[in-house]
């Protein structure tokens, strides 16, 4: 989420830039899930649109696997 800065989530989420950088160290998974949702009010990313991508990337995934693992045996 390289194109969300930590001021924009400052702004979103009514804290100081500097609680967000704490965040980093203190609590990285945490401001993990908050630049996602951060990304996602920036570019009005529904949560059904949000699942619908998580889906489609578990679909691909699978399938890549099942590909790999005919390869292997041959």
């Amino acid at each position: 989420m390289k194109n969300i800065k930590y001021k924009e989530i400052a702004e979103i989420t009514n804290k100081s830039v500097n609680t967000i950088r704490g965040w980093k160290i203190k609590f990285p998974e945490l401001l993990e899930v908050v630049k996602l949702g951060a990304f996602c009010q920036k570019y009005n990313i529904s949560l059904e649109q949000l699942k619908k991508c998580i889906e489609f990337q578990e679909i691909t995934t699978k399938k890549e696997e099942k590909e790999e693992g005919r390869a292997d045996k041959k």
